[in-house]
């Protein structure tokens, strides 16, 4: 199936002021729960009660949109899914489904998408936009495992109001311009601390400024004013600009694969959030389909 925009290893596959940068930072861990919004969902432990072809979880990242639910052509994969939080995965029986996002209301508010899943897929479905403009993002997670003692991350733009950002992983480039809809390779890491850090150009369009121009008075001789002139004032535009730049401290685990989205809040606000994406090795998958 086709999803998002895979880039390849050499390319990519949140507040005004003037010339300012900006920096939040954030810190999450594999294991260990923070707020609602930051917390890692972790990868299901127990194998589901019957074999399936494939594996989907919902990641909620409407801003303003109460809970909402996923199906797969009419089986629910994904309940009570609230804004900045993931569902577990589970299991997806048939190859070829339909993709529908729901209200508490039961009304359709996203979709339909159809995916195409292949054996032994794990896919993410991300709600992104606004509420009455909801969009589908299938994220499919082609990690093929981890070597033994590392770590697996990649980086998923899912803020349809935000532009291109470049990724920086301790310091070092990762992705330049990632766009919306855009998710980067898999890259090997380490375990243990890592800073991931998100950065893109907030600028706005200039503003005008009236400067005052002094006045101009004129007089004779003997000091009596004869004339008192008030220039126009000059209209100037200034330029905002500033980078925003946004920090994620991560403790990968070994043996882990992970994925860092971004996404902003009701304010246009950015936020990141920390998925672990591999599956235990415990769950079971159906059988490739005999030619």
């Amino acid at each position: 199936m086709k999803a998002f925009l895979p880039l390849g290893f050499f390319a990519a596959c949140f507040l005004v002021g003037c010339d300012n940068t900006t920096t939040q930072t954030t810190t999450q861990s594999a294991t260990t729960e923070t707020t609602t919004e930051n917390t890692v969902s972790n990868a299901p432990s127990d194998a589901p009660s019957e074999p399936a072809r494939a594996f989907a979880r919902g990641l909620h990242l409407v801003p303003g949109m109460g809970a909402l639910s996923l199906t797969a052509s009419g089986q629910k994969f994904a309940a009570n899914l609230s804004y900045g939080n993931a569902t577990p995965f589970e299991g997806i029986k048939e190859q070829k489904v339909e993709i529908k996002a729901f209200g508490t209301d039961g009304k359709q508010v996203g979709g339909t998408v159809p995916v195409d899943l292949d054996d032994g897929e794990d896919i993410t479905i991300l709600l992104t936009g606004v509420p009455g403009d909801v969009s589908l993002l299938p994220f499919e997670h082609k990690n093929h495992g981890v070597a033994a003692g590392k770590a697996k991350i990649a980086f998923v733009h899912a803020a349809k109001a935000l532009p291109g950002v470049d990724v920086k992983v301790d310091g070092k480039s990762f992705r330049k311009n990632v766009k919306y809809r855009v998710a980067t390779d898999y890259e090997t890491f380490a375990p243990g601390r890592h800073v991931m850090q998100v950065s893109y150009d907030k600028s706005l369009a200039p503003v005008e400024v009236q400067i005052e121009q002094p006045t101009v008075i004129t007089q004779d001789t003997e000091g009596n004013v004869l004339a008192v002139e008030h220039p126009t004032p000059i209209t100037q535009k200034v330029a905002r600009e500033g980078i925003l730049t946004l920090t994620e401290e991560m403790d990968l685990q070994p043996g882990k694969v992970y994925s860092v989205a971004i996404f902003h809040d009701e304010k246009r606000l950015p936020k990141l959030r920390l998925l672990e994406d591999k599956f235990v090795p415990t769950l079971s998958r159906a059988k490739p389909a005999e030619r």
